[in-house]
């Protein structure tokens, strides 16, 4: 589950994903953008747009006949609101710590397609590592300067750059946002003593990670003493592996 469906179900859209498909991809799409953004826009504005999803979500299953005003309304509504939040998103992060806002349009100019891909690729690169990002960042910054250089070749320029950066994405072994939090965490060095012990107290201990990037800053640093416990005990006694995790996932749970 990636952060747009974790950003999905924490708003509760879910149970009505087939409705706002139906209206047409569009829709969707802005709506998918929108509670990203949100992720990043801080609890205030959080708490405001939930409620918009909250009333939309309850429209849609009571009105879905006249689903295309209630979700064009709800759109409005929620732009608005990451709008005022003032918080640049994940893309934006991305593409400027790469330097391509010198060229969006250049590349946009060549169509909407080149742009998103770069989009999704400067986003992947946000959690591939830093050997991977450095080696990106050196395929962007020659982009940028070629493209500065020789706008109106652009077109060739920006295919091979797409072309060597997915294969780098690619190879990064796709360490994705669960990855990061891991690493963030130390669990890097424990994880073949929690994985012996069966997939099932992996993957809860990587779900608990997940959530946790989104609980706030106190939360995190409690849970980061837990997790540093857990690793210091696993070097100590593997052998006694199970209830160690057993009683950590118990903590982090609540």
């Amino acid at each position: 589950k990636d952060l747009v469906d974790f950003a999905l179900n924490s708003l509760g859209l879910g149970q009505v994903v087939d409705t706002i498909q139906a209206l047409g991809t569009g829709y969707w799409n802005q709506i998918k953008q929108i509670a990203t953004q949100l992720l990043f826009a801080g609890q205030q504005i959080w708490q405001q747009a939930t409620v918009v999803f909250q009333q939309l979500v309850a429209d849609l299953q009571n009105h879905a006949t006249d689903a295309l005003p209630l979700v064009v309304q709800a759109i409005g509504q929620l732009t608005s609101l990451v709008g005022q939040s003032g918080k640049r998103d994940l893309v934006d992060f991305a593409l400027n710590s790469l330097g391509l806002g010198q060229v969006v349009d250049t590349i946009q100019a060549l169509g909407t397609g080149y742009w998103n891909q770069i989009k999704q690729i400067a986003t992947q690169l946000l959690f591939a590592g830093q050997q991977i990002w450095q080696q990106a960042t050196v395929v962007f910054q020659q982009l940028v300067a070629d493209l500065q250089n020789h706008a109106t070749d652009a077109l060739p320029l920006v295919i091979q750059a797409i072309g060597q950066l997915t294969s780098l994405v690619g190879q990064s072994g796709k360490r994705d946002l669960v990855d990061f939090a891991l690493n963030s965490l130390g669990l890097g060095q424990v994880i073949d003593t929690i994985q012996a012990l069966g997939t099932g107290y992996w993957n809860q201990i990587k779900q608990i990670a997940t959530q946790l990037l989104f609980a706030g800053q106190q939360i995190w640093q409690q849970a980061t003493v837990i997790f540093q416990q857990l690793v210091a005990d696993l070097q100590n006694h593997a052998t006694d592996a199970l209830p160690l995790v057993v009683q950590a996932i118990g903590q982090l749970t609540s």
